[in-house]
């Protein structure tokens, strides 16, 4: 197997176009053996790239997935600092959208890739009055947050043959647990992603597929960085632990199941 740590971008609107060194290595193993991968969207920054980062260490290869080119190009550089043998590529996708999820999904089982785990880190927040709220704002928000979710896991359970073990694990926030002030559509958005996972829960039973909820609190990350928010997190989370905690958990012993995880910080 060739030792090719490949970080380029996959741009999804040139969906023919793959750049060479992404694609000689995939390539080679399309033509050898269905190769596990991992994919995480939203893992361009913050805690989507501590969990890539994490299970690169743990030699998983992964793929990662964002809306920002550049962002994605940044995340590259920081990821093939890790040593080892495991790979990461990045791919241009916005999750909210069906064609790019679509053609996410259509390289993944051209290549004979299969997906291993699934993180579903993408989300955007927002913090306003509900007096305030627009069809613009609500669309904003649930794209990411629960849409973008729903079509990125459709797209992995169509393509993850049967026998194949897959883990979804959709991380979400302490904010689909409790309603919190200036956050009505962000909760409604986080409580439509719980109501999802536990539905995809009970659907999925007996199968070889095993849902993980996540419900992390506050992270140091530019999630805060928004309009209207002066928050202080410097006594927040660092996502590098949270990141940590949560692959540990996720590759745990296989006769141990882990089905919900809630992380938040001492007081």
């Amino acid at each position: 197997m060739p030792k090719i740590k490949s970080n380029q971008v996959f741009l999804t609107n040139v969906p023919c176009k793959v750049v060479k060194p992404f694609n000689e290595y995939w390539v080679s193993l399309k033509k050898k053996f269905m190769k596990k991968i991992s994919v995480i969207s939203g893992g361009s920054s913050g805690l989507g790239l501590a969990i890539a980062g994490q299970m690169l260490r743990k030699g998983k290869d992964i793929l990662i997935l964002g809306r920002d080119s550049d962002k994605l190009t940044r995340a590259a550089k920081i990821l093939s600092r890790i040593p080892g043998d495991a790979h990461s590529s990045t791919m241009v996708c916005n999750i909210g959208s069906e064609a790019d999820v679509k053609r996410t999904g259509k390289f993944i089982k051209e290549h004979k890739l299969v997906t291993e785990y699934l993180f579903n880190n993408a989300g955007r927040g927002l913090f306003t009055p509900a007096h305030t709220s627009t069809s613009e704002m609500i669309d904003d928000v649930f794209e990411p947050n629960l849409k973008g979710m729903i079509l990125l896991t459709s797209e992995i359970l169509c393509i993850t043959p049967e026998k194949e073990e897959l883990t979804i694990v959709n991380v979400m926030s302490t904010s689909s647990l409790y309603g919190r002030d200036q956050e009505t559509i962000y909760c409604a958005a986080k409580w439509g992603a719980r109501g999802y996972t536990e539905a995809l829960r009970t659907e999925l039973k007996g199968t070889k597929r095993n849902i993980i909820a996540v419900y992390p609190g506050g992270m140091k990350t530019d999630f805060w960085k928004v309009p209207g928010q002066n928050r202080d997190t410097s006594s927040f989370m660092d996502p590098e632990e949270v990141a940590e905690k949560i692959v540990n958990a996720v590759l745990g012993p296989d006769n141990l199941l882990v089905t919900d995880i809630t992380i938040n910080r001492k007081k």
